[in-house]
């Protein structure tokens, strides 16, 4: 059973009276909103679908944790460091296209998130604190402040004191003058709901908790309150969150013991990272290795399918290089599987997923290694590289190339422009004075054969294969270094596209071109 599915019948089998299902994430917009980040998007997402296709009301929420504090500036973005410490919904847009910093990074998301089918209700933290909907959670917070103190400590090396227990609060408190969090409570009135404070730029005020909306719950204490109030029932978490110690154990205490809720069921999941990069990608490093990057070389199903056949904990690279192709292929594979219904049922649910929000009537999984081969000899026309498929035999419609064609033109020129193959505009004559008598009576032949006769694709490789034998009989080196001279002499390499496509559907007067000595 996929483990979306064992997810989704767990919370069944614990919630049987349940009518509406929410299952959660979320982030903080403190950057490029990463691919590491749309794991936690894409593990709930499969486990909503999961619920969904067993009949029940699911609700599928996004918190956008609006109302935190920028802790510092990523590498860049021009912004001044004057604005640490305030919530990212008060700080200006540093590149002036949104209304703050917080849509900036909120916009690509959302946009990544429509591209790939996944509809999620978006909750901005800001507006929600700002509205006073979580004052009775504040309130309660505050009253068990005492409590919480104790929780918190239970998990920690350093031993508790009574000073501090005795100062704790569980806010943070934005300066009603400066906008900062640098800010220090001084006191608490009897029923919470008045607080004093000092700040660091000099002000002092005081705050009434039920009217004056510029207090956050400090993390492991918003979690749990939140979870109560949007009734969640699973939310997965990234590693540094399921720690021993960490942000779901604390606040599953919290959940129990303040709020009166039993936590969400939790899943964590790892991290992902780049082929070749051991860098954990991070959105205050400003990475910018974000879901709409990666879909500007990946069809959604591709991406989608990356994720759900691995297990949530388990870390795997994409891959930006030349596995590219790679990929693709090994989806395609699957995706024939599961199309002529020879595939197990593990593959037949991952591929479901991962087509979810597909239109599968229309998808048609174009072989992106002959795009990559072809469409730079084209130029990368796509109107000359349908005719130069229908040349081969690959009878697409230009429609049916087109979304697969701009994802692969867009990572050959962005990412792997050297293998971009191009035919030489000149015979390569350094070359060819390199080769024995052996080797250039091969290429003779197979210039008469190709002035002579318009080959099929299939002639073609027959043709590849006879001309380098030895008495008759197939020679694996000469056959390898037959295939090195040609590519040599076309394109300047030793290796290139699969060699009998390639020659049956360029021009045969370019290639003689380059083949006639």
């Amino acid at each position: 059973m996929h483990w979306a599915d064992e997810i989704a019948q767990q919370l069944i089998e614990k919630h049987p009276n349940t009518q509406v299902f929410t299952c959660a994430c979320g982030i903080s917009p403190s950057g490029v909103v990463h691919i590491g980040n749309f794991r936690e998007i894409v593990t709930a997402f499969f486990v909503a679908k999961g619920l969904k296709d067993l009949g029940k009301d699911v609700r599928f929420i996004y918190s956008w944790d609006s109302f935190d504090r920028l802790r510092k500036i990523a590498t860049g973005i021009p912004l001044d460091e004057k604005y640490i410490g305030m919530p990212y919904s008060e700080i200006p847009d540093p590149f002036g296209t949104e209304n703050s910093y917080e849509e900036h990074f909120e916009k690509p998301l959302i946009d990544a998130l429509k591209d790939v089918g996944i509809e999620a209700e978006f909750i901005f933290q800001s507006k929600e604190y700002k509205s006073g909907r979580y004052v009775p959670g504040i309130l309660k917070a505050l009253e068990k402040r005492k409590e919480i103190y104790d929780i918190m400590m239970s998990f920690k090396t350093q031993e508790a004191n009574n000073e501090d227990r005795e100062k704790y609060v569980p806010i943070e408190v934005y300066c009603q003058k400066c906008g900062h969090d640098s800010t220090k409570v001084t006191k608490v009135s009897e029923d919470c709901k008045l607080l004093d404070y000092t700040c660091k730029c000099g002000y002092c005020g005081q705050i009434d908790v039920t009217k004056d909306f510029c207090i956050k719950l400090v993390w492991k204490v918003d979690w749990p309150m939140r979870w109560r109030e949007e009734g969640v029932l699973f939310e997965p978490g990234g590693r540094d969150h399921s720690s021993q110690g960490g942000s779901y154990q604390v606040s599953s205490v919290i959940a129990k013991k303040i709020f009166g809720i039993e936590p969400p069921t939790y899943r964590m999941y790892d991290f992902i990272n780049l082929k070749g990069q051991t860098k954990k990608i991070s959105s205050s490093s400003g990475t910018d290795m974000s879901p709409a990057t990666l879909l500007k070389v990946y069809e959604p199903a591709v991406l989608l399918w990356m994720f759900t056949r691995f297990l949530p904990e388990r870390s795997f690279d994409i891959a930006l290089d030349a596995d590219v192709l790679k990929t693709y292929h090994e989806f395609d594979r699957m995706y024939k599987s599961y199309k002529d219904g020879t595939c197990d049922e593990m593959v037949k649910r991952i591929m479901e997923l991962a087509l979810s929000s597909t239109d599968e009537s229309t998808f048609v999984p174009v072989d992106a290694s002959l795009i990559a081969s072809f469409a730079p000899i084209v130029n990368f026309d796509l109107d000359m590289l349908t005719e130069l498929f229908h040349k081969i035999g690959q009878n697409f419609t230009k429609e049916q190339i087109k979304p697969r064609f701009e994802k692969i033109t867009h990572w050959l020129k962005t990412y792997c422009p050297e293998q971009i193959v191009k035919l030489l505009e000149n015979k390569n004559d350094a070359f060819f004075e390199t080769m024995t008598a052996e080797e250039k009576d091969w290429i003779e032949k197979l210039a008469k054969a190709i002035e002579e006769k318009d080959m099929t694709a299939e002639e073609m490789q027959t043709l590849l294969y006879e001309i380098p034998k030895q008495n008759g009989e197939q020679d694996k080196a000469k056959q390898k270094r037959f295939f090195e001279v040609v590519y040599n002499l076309l394109i300047g390499k030793e290796k290139g596209p699969r060699l009998y496509l390639f020659l049956t559907a360029l021009n045969k007067d370019e290639i003689l071109k380059l083949l006639k000595f």
